[in-house]
């Protein structure tokens, strides 16, 4: 398998960025909704599973300039033959998630109180960076206020706008390959060949 894209495919480390990325954001998904659903966020035994949606949401975040470059000085494979309409909407939906990766975890760790373990490194709150003290300084806001605004808008990311991106996403995967049978899923597939 090639490292880098071709006209026709994807290569290995476009790949490897996409599943990374996608495993990532379901998983730090998967994980938060454990929590909601079967756990007392308040209670200490929900910290594990909030540090690892929060590394989750780290790695996601750390993904997204690398992947914008390499898709940016990469070769795009073409698209496959369809509607201008189509082209567009495709296009509109790569920039939703794009925006996305970019808006939740930073959202996320912005509205983060808490350091992230990483077992051999840790990240420290935004509350505790030299960031959130040069805002506090300049604007006179404390935590509370700040925090406030940013946990409403990862919150409504998440539960609106999340789920109906990678819905989409995955309903146009399924649909080219089972429907229009174009090979675009194969494309991204790890050892899919087109």
């Amino acid at each position: 398998m090639r490292l880098t894209n071709t006209p026709n495919a994807y290569g290995a480390v476009s790949k490897l960025m996409h599943w990374t990325t996608a495993a990532a954001f379901i998983g730090a998904y998967v994980l938060v909704y454990y929590v909601i659903w079967f756990m007392d966020d308040s209670k200490p035994e929900s910290l594990p599973f909030l540090n690892a949606h929060w590394a989750l949401g780290i790695i996601v975040g750390a993904l997204v300039m690398p992947r914008l470059l390499w898709r940016c000085f990469n070769v795009t494979p073409v698209d496959p033959p369809g509607a201008i309409w189509e082209h567009r909407l495709a296009q509109v939906a790569h920039i939703l998630l794009y925006g996305l990766l970019i808006a939740m975890p930073l959202t996320g760790y912005l509205g983060t109180g808490a350091d992230t373990d990483f077992g051999l490194f840790s990240i420290p709150g935004f509350n505790s960076s030299s960031g959130f003290e040069f805002i506090s300084r300049t604007w006179g806001v404390d935590w509370k206020e700040f925090e406030a605004p940013l946990d409403l808008v990862h919150h409504f990311l998440g539960k609106w706008v999340g789920w109906s991106v990678v819905a989409l996403h995955i309903f146009a995967a399924i649909y080219h390959h089972a429907i229009r049978r174009d090979g675009i899923l194969l494309r991204m597939l790890p050892y899919g060949k087109y």
